[in-house]
């Protein structure tokens, strides 16, 4: 690096220090709903939210499910079928003028959100995040939404899983976060897919580049020039790379950017052993003031790693065994209700007896959960709820599709995955036992989706086995 550059890169830290310290809690604002909710249980007494009694609710907190007590009595069965959640929720005035949405970490299964009264989101699948976009039912005088969640835990023949060996819990067993940012901020869609995408393209012990990509949204009107900036920092703050790219917005619009940092001099490299993670932030800056108008913080680490069918798995250029566990998300006496305390200590009892890997089983689970895994150094492998069986339809199929790509875009950014699953034990349950020319038509159409599902997986990233 030139003396020039060098001067310039201190200059730059020096007057973004104080910014970045601020934006952090300024630039977009995260508050947890996970409080002060109602709950109900539809019945065919009470049928609909309109109609269950006010005596008939009862207050909670988040993560919640239904399914604690009447999947350990001894009823066989348990209750599938529609509850619901509702909540005043409160507009901070720090939130004016800002787009705001609700952030799920998982609601079972099909879920469908009113905001004072208005269909705004439905999701469909219990183990993927979602969010909702609040603004367009909101006034600029509004300071509270109404919320009432309608959750539906029945088999419905289009959603995975239709069968396995383990409770498909109802509720929002996970958190719930309200977000406001900026009109200028990274893309956020329903998907809650990762606003800013990181991939490391070129590792080894000697260096290291880096790939930021993402979608830069303005919703404002007119011109301005913007900038998208990376800085790569060490576990001490130590700043060992940055980057940057320009866009020339005409408002109203969403442009695409990419910034490619290839000066990473011998990497720290990342391993159960070792998992040293670097950390990146990546923010909007409006040219013409310098004002931050957005920022995300994500974790790199830096790792390659290889299958090869002679010699076996390696890691760091250095032949690994892979030993581990699968682990499920629930608790007697909590169901799939688990606080993040409970989750961490399940990831760190898998490290503690000598794994190195982790099957994230059979389902994507808490985002913390894969923060953890980054932590404390456990290889994953990550599945949608595809098991046992199919459902020979159109609809059935795109979902699949949809959970398989919700989970890669979700979880991308974390070092800790190297496969992502879509299927398994798929034959456990072959349906037209007594047809087999029947069942041969069904194997096909499971081949087909299996097909589609891996080349949808190795398009959205390459840089993973399946």
């Amino acid at each position: 690096m030139s003396r020039l550059s060098s001067l310039l890169l201190i200059l730059y830290l020096f007057l973004c220090t104080p910014v970045f310290g601020q934006v952090k809690s300024t630039s977009r604002i995260l508050i947890s709903q996970d409080r002060g909710w109602q709950f109900a249980r539809d019945t065919s007494q009470y049928p609909g939210a309109n109609n269950v009694k006010q005596s008939n609710w009862e207050t909670i907190s988040l993560p919640h499910t239904w399914n604690i007590d009447d999947i350990m009595d001894d009823t066989p069965g348990y209750y599938q079928g529609v509850s619901y959640y509702r909540k005043r929720i409160t507009i901070p005035a720090s939130m004016t003028g800002r787009k705001i949405f609700l952030c799920f970490d998982g609601a079972n299964q099909e879920t469908t959100v009113f905001i004072n009264g208005k269909k705004a989101g439905l999701h469909k699948g219990g183990y993927t995040r979602f969010n909702v976009y609040l603004s367009p039912y909101l006034k600029s005088t509004d300071r509270f939404v109404d919320v009432l969640v309608k959750v539906d835990n029945s088999i419905d023949p289009d959603i995975p899983p239709l069968s396995a060996d383990f409770t498909f819990y109802g509720g929002i067993y996970r958190s719930v976060h309200l977000l406001g940012v900026n009109p200028v901020h990274f893309g956020l869609d329903t998907t809650a897919t990762q606003q800013v995408m990181i991939s490391t393209p070129v590792v080894n012990e000697q260096q290291a580049s880096v790939t930021i990509k993402g979608l830069l949204v303005n919703e404002q009107p007119g011109t301005r020039k913007l900038k998208t900036y990376t800085i790569i920092s060490d576990k001490k703050g130590k700043v060992i790379a940055h980057g940057n790219s320009i866009l020339n917005s005409r408002g109203n619009d969403s442009l695409p950017f990419s910034i490619t940092i290839d000066d990473i001099s011998k990497p720290r490299l990342w391993s159960p052993d070792d998992p040293y993670l670097y950390n990146a932030e990546t923010s909007i800056v409006d040219a013409a003031t310098g004002k931050v108008l957005d920022l995300v913080v994500n974790r790199i680490g830096f790792r390659w790693f290889h299958f090869d069918a002679a010699k076996g798995f390696s890691l760091n250029g250095k032949p690994l065994q892979l030993i581990g566990t699968s682990r499920h998300q629930d608790y007697k006496g909590l169901g799939n209700a688990v606080n993040k305390q409970l989750a961490r200590k399940d990831i760190e009892l898998i490290k503690a007896m000598g794994s190195n890997f982790f099957r994230v089983a059979h389902y994507p689970q808490d985002p913390y959960l894969m923060d953890v895994c980054d932590e404390i150094g456990l290889l994953t492998s990550v599945e949608i709820p595809l098991v046992n069986e199919i459902t020979e339809s159109a609809a059935f199929y795109a979902n699949c599709l949809r959970m398989q790509t919700e989970m890669i875009r979700q979880n991308y950014n974390h070092p800790s995955v190297i496969i992502w699953c879509y299927m398994n034990e798929i034959f456990l349950r072959p349906h037209y036992e007594n047809d087999k020319e029947r069942q041969m038509v069904y194997f096909s159409a499971v081949e087909k989706l299996a097909r589609s599902l891996d080349s949808l997986t190795r398009k959205e990233d390459p840089s993973r086995y399946t």
